[in-house]
């Protein structure tokens, strides 16, 4: 990899609902991105080791892979945005987010974009997020963000790649 090719620092988060097996067409974006927070894990080919009777390590296999996931902290989360990522309500008169019963499952799309304008998609995500943090003078409170790639599939059962990273122009 070149060296303009690294992907370093982070610019912005994008998250929102996902299009027909594609990237949603309207994004919220997040720029407060705790320092230090964010980490990708590619996916991974689970291995599985064939035996015979004389040989107990014949030939190994790929049975299945773990998906692709992300983790990052968000400062400056809205209300509104807390109900995208988390469910629950958000009530604008008193400016009040209220927690669901149980915790929804979510599926957005999400765009990291680097200071380079390097791009790690994620088409159709599984999000967990939770708020998390000490409540002190020193720190602040954050959305702690998990997102595990899925394979998306349109309509016309069109797959499309579960994450990619694009190289700036």
């Amino acid at each position: 990899m070149a060296k303009e090719d690294n992907i370093r620092g982070v610019e912005k988060i994008e998250i929102g609902l996902p299009g027909d097996g594609v990237v949603g067409g309207s994004l919220t974006e997040f720029k407060a991105v705790v320092l230090n927070s964010l980490s990708l894990t590619g996916s991974e080919a689970n291995e599985e080791t064939i035996k015979t009777e004389q040989d107990d390590s014949y030939l190994s296999i790929n049975t299945d892979s773990t998906p692709a996931t992300s983790t990052f902290k968000l400062y400056e989360v809205t209300g509104a945005s807390a109900v995208m990522l988390m469910g629950g309500s958000w009530d604008a008169g008193s400016k009040t987010w209220s927690a669901p019963k149980t915790a929804p499952n979510k599926h957005l799309s999400v765009i990291i974009t680097d200071i380079a304008g390097n791009k790690i998609t994620f088409p159709y995500a599984k999000v967990s997020a939770k708020f998390e943090g000490n409540i002190t003078k020193g720190e602040l409170l954050s959305v702690d963000v998990t997102i595990t790639a899925n394979t998306p599939i349109s309509s016309t059962d069109v797959e499309g790649a579960p994450y990619e990273v694009a190289f700036a122009a």
